[in-house]
């Protein structure tokens, strides 16, 4: 956590718990979700939609943990109130619980707050985890990790995991009720394909034209994406970061050759021939990545050269294009099952990417072939938040 975050996490969480024990005061029946990053609301965010609309004048309350949700989210129509989660300590949960009194309490994928999470199976409150994942070399099966297990055996309701995989090895552990449920992130996914949008900006320097897009991009990414361009001035690189640096944005313009733009030059102007001749634009502003996906022929998702996993692949994979990622990519379930069925592809260098843009400029059949297999795996696995829903509230 950087120094901008942790001042953000701690200004957040100044007089948190007054703030809600006035907001939640008087209320009873509140349903409590959960999320600790962007990426977690992201998983969730469905299943809160729909949970508001089966239950329109129930009240919803969000937590969260990194200002990476929080500071974007704050506002968000679908809830009544979105808050810090506050600190894990016995005197901070009892006071939590006493102002909120859940009827439910939804987690989402790997949240460990063994205090918490013990007092909500004292008090006997429902709760539940979902999107969970575990892999045989995941740290939770260490015997190290013995009290994580505890509480899976016997904090959580139900625990509500994306893959039979994951179900088994969960089974073995004691855990009693593990339902496979897939990921509910397909579901919001495929309804932002499916909804109209467009950009004009955007439009207007693609010309109508598909390009090559790179989304949630790190420094390793960047990179590699400078050095495409230059080898390939015929093309055209739609570049949107992972984090906006305006420093980082502008040595990234800096090195591609035959013109680069950014984004926040043009907002609120016409497009001049600069743009238009521009070989690449980075998109230096958040919250259009899934969307921008739709003006792409196929992708690169950063992460996989230096973090755990790549992004999320689904979100370019659902409008029907070939991804890319680093050799990381593990940790990302959809990322695994899009490699072995064809729609996705591991690189392992620059090379690597070199070759397989040419692959997919050069080679119709193929990019036909890998589209189509993304495309499909999406709406194949589409569907989880009905069953989610189901599971935590019972059947309409």
């Amino acid at each position: 956590m950087n120094t901008e975050k942790i001042k953000l996490f701690l200004e957040g969480r100044r007089g948190l718990l007054p703030k809600i024990e006035a907001a939640c005061r008087g209320h009873n029946d509140i349903i409590w979700f959960h999320v600790a990053s962007y990426g977690e609301f992201e998983e969730a965010r469905p299943v809160i939609e729909a949970t508001r609309a089966r239950f329109p004048d129930r009240k919803i309350l969000l937590t969260v943990f990194s200002p990476t949700v929080y500071v974007p989210m704050h506002q968000y129509s679908k809830v009544d109130w979105v808050f810090y989660l506050p600190l894990d300590t016995p005197w901070d949960v009892r006071r939590f619980l006493d102002a909120v009194r859940p009827s439910k309490a939804i987690f989402t994928i790997t949240d460990f707050w063994p205090v918490l999470l013990n007092a909500l199976r004292r008090r006997k409150i429902d709760t539940y985890i979902m999107s969970v994942r575990i892999e045989p070399d995941s740290h939770h099966l260490k015997w190290y990790d013995w009290n994580y297990r505890q509480i899976l055996r016997h904090c959580y309701t139900t625990v509500m995991v994306h893959n039979q995989e994951s179900r088994d090895l969960l089974e073995k552990l004691g855990v009693p009720d593990v339902r496979v449920m897939g990921d509910p992130r397909l579901d919001r996914v495929l309804s932002i394909v499916n909804e109209p949008w467009n950009n004009a900006i955007v439009d207007a320097w693609t010309g109508g034209k598909k390009v090559f897009v790179a989304g949630s991009t790190l420094d390793a990414e960047d990179e590699m994406m400078a050095i495409l361009a230059n080898n390939h001035p015929e093309g055209k690189f739609l570049v949107i970061p992972h984090e906006i640096d305006p420093q980082k944005v502008d040595a990234l313009i800096s090195k591609v050759q035959n013109g680069a733009a950014k984004y926040s030059d043009y907002q609120g102007k016409n497009p001049d021939e600069k743009l238009l001749a521009s070989q690449m634009l980075v998109m230096d502003t958040v919250g259009m990545l899934s969307r921008l996906y739709r003006y792409g022929f196929a992708a690169l998702v950063g992460g996989g050269f230096t973090d755990n996993a790549p992004h999320s692949v689904v979100e370019p994979a659902a409008y029907g294009m070939p991804v890319a990622f680093g050799p990381i990519f593990r940790r990302e379930p959809h990322g695994v099952q899009l490699i072995k069925l064809g729609g996705a592809f591991s690189l392992k260098n620059q090379e690597d990417l070199d070759a397989f843009y040419v692959k997919c400029t050069g080679d119709k059949p193929f990019l036909e072939e890998s589209s189509r297999i993304s495309k499909e795996y999406c709406a194949a696995s589409a569907g989880a938040t009905p069953k989610i829903l189901e599971v935590i509230f019972g059947p309409i």
